[in-house]
């Protein structure tokens, strides 16, 4: 994957914050979601950052028995997402909309980014 710096920046606190869903604990959903709120990107491009980039580098966490639990090392979490060459070929059968963590998630960036529209 090639990211201008400027591209990498605006990503990089994304990847960690989404990892953090696939860590072996209970995810802090109001900071995750909170900083996707805030984000400049749309919610599409939100599901696809989490399914094409963050998810393919970090879902087997998941599965395994003794999995990371205090957080994936940065260096090797953006090394890992810049040196992906292709979106994901494999997906898995049933809607994204309905996947975790996205079912989870979604609903609090949506309801984070309406506040922020009516708020004084």
């Amino acid at each position: 994957m090639k990211l201008s710096a400027e591209e990498l920046e605006i990503r990089r606190p994304l990847w960690i914050a989404l990892s953090d869903l696939y860590l072996d604990t209970e995810p802090d959903w109001e900071r995750v979601a909170a900083l996707c709120a805030t984000s400049s990107f749309a919610i599409s491009e939100l599901q696809r950052i989490l399914f094409d980039e963050v998810h393919p580098v970090v879902y087997l966490n998941l599965w395994s028995t003794a999995g990371v639990w205090d957080g994936f090392d940065q260096d090797w979490l953006i090394e890992s997402i810049l040196s992906r060459k292709r979106p994901p070929i494999f997906r898995l059968p049933w809607p994204e909309e309905r996947r975790y963590p996205w079912r989870e998630l979604k609903p609090l960036i949506v309801s984070m980014r309406q506040q922020s529209e009516h708020a004084p």
